[in-house]
């Protein structure tokens, strides 16, 4: 999926494959997650002064990086941990919900998890990221009227990660036009 056809204007690049690492404090119970582009995930325990970091998990994963054909520009995806399905939901979310209510329209609702929680004073800069992923797998949809919207994670999703609810579609990023 890294190439384009020329009429596609996005194209993914930069694909590095590697591990997200979820890890867990263990007096706070505060849980994280990251990247790790080693050839073996790390997991052993640590200290950051007086804290003690546990390995909880591990998922294989890739980071990427989107280019604009038109105008060049890169737009960095290192901060995406993933994208969940709303299948892959609760059936008693609300994300399941507006997933089902999607489905009418043929609309495919995916959730993008960041690896930090997004703060209001980033969320315009997050959101431009999304409109690009929206785009880029948007335009390689074979099947007529399907679409594909990806939303913020205004649903917690991302705590549930972070406590070992690991959830994934390996089929949206393998599509090809």
């Amino acid at each position: 999926m890294q190439g384009a056809t020329p009429d596609h204007r996005y194209q993914m690049i930069n694909i590095q494959p590697g591990y997200i690492v979820v890890e867990h404090e263990v007096r706070s119970g505060a849980m994280r997650s990251f990247f790790s582009a080693d050839p073996v995930p790390p997991i052993d325990d640590y200290r950051e002064g007086a804290l003690t970091w546990k390995y909880s998990g591990v998922v294989q994963s890739f980071h990427f990086d989107i280019r604009d054909r038109a105008t060049g520009a890169v737009t960095k995806f290192d901060d995406l941990m993933g994208l969940v399905p709303y299948l892959a939901c609760r059936p008693d979310s609300d994300i399941y919900r507006l997933g089902e209510l999607a489905q009418e329209q043929k609309i495919w609702i995916y959730v993008a998890l960041s690896h930090n929680a997004i703060d209001t004073a980033h969320l315009g800069r997050w959101l431009d990221k999304l409109t690009i992923l929206n785009r880029y797998f948007g335009e390689r949809l074979a099947t007529p009227n399907k679409k594909i919207l990806i939303l913020p994670d205004y649903f917690g999703l991302r705590s549930e990660f972070d406590h070992g609810q690991i959830m994934a579609d390996i089929g949206l990023t393998a599509m090809d036009g």
